[in-house]
């Protein structure tokens, strides 16, 4: 988490570089070292600053004034080789930086200011840009920026929230009222001050799990004048902008939170059949997910054993042994005769042609030849709309009645099971899970996605 932040985020301390400042960070290169390289570009050690809470970009040459930043990585390869390119070009374009001479500020601070920097040099300058310009300049560095959540200052954000361009709203709801979400991550501002949210819920819980550790979805209903401008289309993540301290009235989605207090002790009971059911799998001929366009391999298969398997220990429902062994079966095979990444409404019947076809079984999962039956009709209709698949086990003429109705109980548990691990590539509406316990499981989910599930399965537990 630190890593990210420091990756994402912007710097907050801005010190002057010292020999005892280097000497703390644990740098090969000496303080001399570095005036002597910079001084070669007719350059001023005292415009350095530095901020030892990070460990990575963390120091950089920053002459405000003429607008000129680089880099300074405290190592010697880089400041002898990589590091000179930037140093030799503030050298060779002296004086001002040219786009901000011109003016130009998308070019400014999209190529000259450094990302850690760009909130130090925007608050200073801000005023400098024309009122019709500074707020889409500002939101071009605020997208740009994960973890700056408290780093602006209030004077400011009024200033460029208030600049804002008229802006098309969301859809208002009957009561006159947009209703708004908000992702939180163990690092989030509180939603009573948060700027950014969203007018779908699907992006809201992107933004929760990018982390790998999301605590809360948050949703509000705010009257039109409160929001600032809106970014409409999944694309632009169905931003929604209100000024800071707006939002009084909210409430929290009965999610349970992506904390290391919470998922180690949900997932310690599940590691040994984890292990069992997932050894197995590896064998099956799925693929490794290689690129971000392959979502089917192996590591789907195995998230969705997870899921399953937490289902199964911890949401309360009272399933019997052979309901159980269902799920689990249908998390291995449900994907097994799929051969395409796009939408696919036949790859649930492919994939029981080929378990009968190569007669494929699992150890530890004891089915009748009836309960077999069930589980290939689930595998079967999964990837069909939900009506058209609950309409198909009711017409299914082998089942009585009451049986009907646990099968589509236990259909829709692996489909959430399975559309639980949508949250891969940003395309889980949460509102549309189907089971309870499910609706609880969202941020889970994006949890296993930061998580190595294939090493556990070598382990000795």
């Amino acid at each position: 988490m630190k890593l990210i932040q420091e990756v994402r985020g912007v710097m907050t301390r801005f010190e002057p570089l010292t020999p005892k400042a280097i000497i703390a960070a644990g740098s090969e290169v000496t303080y001399d070292e570095i005036v002597d390289t910079l001084t070669a570009y007719g350059l001023d050690v005292h415009k350095v600053v530095h901020d030892p809470s990070r460990k990575i970009f963390n120091t950089y040459y920053a002459d405000y004034e003429c607008g000129q930043y680089a880099t300074i990585c405290l190592q010697g390869d880089y400041l002898r080789r990589a590091g000179q390119l930037e140093l030799r070009n503030l050298a060779n374009y002296g004086g001002i930086c040219p786009a901000l001479q011109k003016r130009d500020w998308n070019t400014y601070y999209s190529q000259y200011v450094p990302l850690p920097m760009l909130i130090y040099d925007f608050e200073r300058r801000y005023k400098d840009i024309p009122a019709e310009q500074v707020f889409l300049i500002w939101h071009h560095i605020y997208k740009r920026i994960d973890y700056g959540n408290d780093m602006w200052t209030p004077e400011v954000l009024n200033y460029v929230l208030h600049c804002a361009p008229p802006s098309k709203l969301p859809a208002v709801d009957s009561d006159g009222l947009i209703t708004i979400y908000r992702g939180m991550g163990e690092l989030s501002q509180p939603p009573e001050w948060a700027i950014s949210w969203s007018s779908h819920p699907g992006n809201a819980l992107w933004f929760a799990n990018r982390s790998g550790r999301g605590t809360r979805i948050v949703v509000a209903r705010v009257r039109p004048e409160q929001i600032v401008a809106y970014f409409g289309g999944y694309a632009e993540e169905n931003e929604v902008l209100v000024l800071p301290g707006s939002i009084k009235k909210y409430h929290y989605e009965d999610m349970i939170p992506a904390s290391f207090g919470t998922v180690l002790p949900m997932l310690v009971p599940i590691l040994l059949n984890y292990q069992f059911y997932g050894r197995q799998a590896k064998s099956m001929g799925y693929e490794l997910e290689r690129t971000p366009f392959h979502v089917h391999g192996i590591s789907h298969t195995l998230r969705v054993l997870l899921l399953s398997l937490l289902y199964i220990q911890h949401s309360g429902d009272r399933l019997s042994e052979a309901d159980q062994q269902i799920l689990i079966y249908f998390s291995l095979f449900h994907d097994i005769g799929r051969t395409n990444e796009g939408r696919d409404n036949h790859h649930g019947e492919q994939s029981v042609e080929l378990i009968r076809k190569k007669n494929i079984r699992v150890r530890g999962i004891r089915l009748s030849r009836r309960e077999y039956q069930i589980a290939h009709l689930i595998i079967a209709l999964h990837c069909v709309d939900d009506t058209v698949g609950e309409a198909a086990i009711m017409a299914v003429s082998w089942l009585s009645r009451k049986e009907k109705a646990h099968v589509v109980h236990l259909y829709n548990i692996c489909k959430d099971m399975d559309g639980l691990d949508r949250v891969r590539f940003n395309g889980l509406d949460y509102r549309l899970l189907r089971t309870k316990y499910a609706k609880r499981l969202p941020l889970i989910a994006g949890c296993l996605l930061e998580e190595d599930i294939l090493t556990p399965l070598d382990m000795e537990i």
